[in-house]
């Protein structure tokens, strides 16, 4: 799901527009449609009010309690939104938002620490509807939300409806295709098919990269957007790992991966009502955040019918996967494994959602966490980082600048984590850092000598 609306954390139309690009977007009427067990069927309406409507019919009794706990993540979201978004590792900045927004950057200050878990539970006590509101989370984070932080899911749970979700027209690959097109006409350049095997290390300061084919490239500041786990575990020849990553790796842990599945069927197997975006968890809520336990499911044609041929839908079918599932298997056993797995999530869907799906099928393809882990580079394949236990909150989370000289992170392994919203939220802060650190930005060197030791002893607490 791709959020273009009004507003500070507006990131991904903010990013285009930067680089002179706008999209040309299509509404999204319902931003997910729940399949839960016990027949709970729940559509997350563009407009809250029909939403919290529909959730409090199914749940009467909890109706104040729903209100208080959605009425809380709009604090959070109104105070993000009406701040302009940069580093927080930028004392200048920072100080400059308190003194015009105090009371805002004070109520950020109180829910940093805080799970979403912890405020449900503080106003709703059936237990199906805080198995909801875990549902709620897992789209976001793939943990519970005793796990969640409080801040990320607010940021997704008030912004489907704050303008509503709003889907690229040619499919979301056209954001990235938009993003290069605009850094290209700015000057800049992107080598594909360039594999960065290491990166060049001199005097202790992070100065370049040195790709698969032996070039290497070098520059006043090196961002990396692999993992942490990468970062620190392979492009890095260091032998003594930072104090800061070793508390990330003591606080967090890799998430699974995805068994992936990319369909066409025939149309006619699809209502004509179907929702672009469903979340199954057909029988048991137990099995929420087991491998192959939660169904993610996106078919964009139902939106945008020319990303598929006439008279076809495209489904995008996910779902929590370990590697170890599949490591250890020869090319014909990995192959029949795929389209075992592959079938019985079809099979599922079949008889949830689609009757006659399985027949109507024209295409598919299916990829595992191993696919992941080669495509995209991450350890694992891993979706990013989950807590080891629940956290407090975002406070363990790692900003941008790590504890080498000229390097910086970014991504689902840096404050705020996972989730479009959060990754791009860490790109805006690391941009505006490393535009501090060269001079493009503003910057006192007095204030930030004191601030970023203030920030790591900070983190000690997580």
């Amino acid at each position: 799901m791709f959020v273009f609306v009004q507003g500070s954390i507006n990131l991904i139309t903010k990013a285009l527009a930067a680089v002179g690009c706008k999209m040309q977007l299509l509404p999204d009427p319902t931003a997910v449609h729940y399949h839960l067990p016990d027949g709970l069927s729940v559509r997350v309406h563009r407009k809250f009010e029909d939403f919290l409507v529909e959730l409090t019919g199914y749940f009467p009794h909890e109706k104040e309690g729903i209100s208080q706990f959605y009425n809380e993540c709009w604090k959070v979201f109104n105070s993000l939104n009406s701040l302009e978004l940069k580093s927080l590792e930028e004392p200048l900045y920072l100080f400059g938002q308190f003194f015009k927004k105090p009371l805002e950057c004070l109520t950020l200050a109180y829910y940093l620490p805080q799970n979403a878990g912890d405020i449900a539970r503080k106003y709703i006590k059936d237990p199906n509807l805080l198995c909801f509101i875990d549902a709620e989370c897992f789209i976001v984070s793939t943990v519970n939300a005793l796990q969640t932080p409080m801040i990320n899911a607010s940021m997704v749970l008030c912004d489907r409806h704050f303008g509503g979700i709003n889907y690229p027209v040619g499919g979301v690959g056209g954001i990235a295709k938009n993003l290069a097109k605009g850094l290209v006409d700015y000057g800049g350049t992107i080598s594909y098919k360039a594999n960065v095997t290491d990166i060049i290390l001199e005097n202790e300061k992070a100065v370049g990269v040195r790709l698969s084919d032996g070039r290497q490239f070098y520059a006043k500041k090196i961002i990396s957007n692999a993992t942490r786990w990468d970062t620190f575990g392979k492009l890095l020849r260091t032998e003594k790992l930072p104090p800061e990553e070793k508390n990330f790796q003591r606080l967090y842990v890799k998430a699974p991966s995805f068994l992936s599945i990319h369909m066409g069927v025939k149309e006619e197997v699809l209502p004509l009502d179907t929702d672009c975006h469903h979340f199954v968890l057909e029988d048991d809520w137990a099995r929420l955040e087991e491998p192959y336990g939660s169904i993610f499911l996106s078919i964009p044609t139902v939106l945008d019918s020319s990303l598929a041929p006439e008279g076809h839908h495209i489904l995008h079918i996910f779902t929590s996967a370990w590697i170890d599932d599949w490591k250890g298997l020869s090319q014909k056993d990995y192959n029949i494994k795929k389209e075992a797995v592959a079938d019985e999530i079809v099979n599922r869907l079949e008889k949830t959602l689609f009757p006659g799906l399985k027949e109507a099928i024209t295409f598919k393809e299916v990829g595992t966490p191993k696919t992941h882990m080669r495509f995209l580079a991450r350890d694992n394949g891993t979706y990013g980082p989950i807590p080891q236990k629940n956290p407090k909150g975002l406070l363990g989370m790692p900003f941008n600048t790590t504890g080498v000289d000229g390097l910086y992170c970014v991504g689902d392994s840096c404050f705020p984590g996972q989730g479009v919203i959060a990754v791009a939220f860490s790109g805006i802060m690391c941009a505006h850092r490393v535009a501090a650190d060269i001079g493009l930005e503003k910057k006192s060197e007095i204030l930030d000598r004191g601030f970023q030791p203030l920030l790591r002893w900070l983190r000690t607490f997580a």
